[in-house]
């Protein structure tokens, strides 16, 4: 009777479907994918400013150094994202972003630079690399919030305790404070204004 009663009511129970984090794995790959982007406009932009032979200066090497540590790392996309790989690899990234950034501020000083469509193309790439990251890190954080919420809710909570599943890292964390606008002291100004 107890067999009979499990099967007729196990037609009626919610199913409730397994946690999948396909969504997130799918928008870190994305992400990862623009990273890769940025990566190889980046090796462009230092072979077309300092091409091979010349010497090197400090943000050709910053940017070097930057990448070379980054192509060191091991960046799995089918394993999930352990927390501390995670913020090294949003370390790495942000130090290669500074590295470029420095680089293209330094090379836009020079006249021959300035003039070439290679590099004005390579700038306006690296622009577009920096947006699409943004959107495709954004994607992926929105991902990562929607599975850690399943996290806590019934069945998939037990689920979690189970198999020992984490919440999925995001990139917001860091970044979020790392874009505070600077602040202005009015107060100081004022005074050195002159009519």
């Amino acid at each position: 009777m107890l067999l009979i009663a499990v099967v007729f009511l196990g037609g009626c129970l919610p199913r409730c479907a397994p946690l999948d984090d396909a969504e997130a794995s799918a928008a870190l790959r994305d992400v990862l994918q623009q990273y890769q982007k940025r990566g190889e406009l980046a090796k462009d932009l230092i072979v077309l400013v300092h091409p091979p032979g010349h010497s090197s200066d400090t943000p050709n090497a910053e940017v070097a150094a930057a990448q070379a540590s980054l192509d060191r790392m091991v960046a799995t996309r089918q394993a999930r994202p352990d927390q501390i790989e995670f913020e090294r690899f949003k370390v790495a990234q942000r130090q290669l972003g500074d590295a470029i950034s420095r680089l293209l501020i330094e090379s836009g000083n020079d006249r021959r630079l300035r003039q070439d469509s290679r590099f004005r193309s390579l700038r306006r790439q690296l622009a577009a690399a920096d947006r699409r990251i943004a959107t495709a890190q954004k994607a992926y954080d929105e991902a990562a919030d929607r599975y850690n919420a399943s996290l806590a809710v019934f069945p998939h909570d037990v689920e979690a305790h189970l198999l020992a599943l984490h919440a999925l890292p995001k990139f917001d964390v860091l970044d979020r404070t790392a874009k505070r606008p600077p602040r202005t002291d009015f107060g100081t100004l004022r005074g050195s204004m002159q009519v």
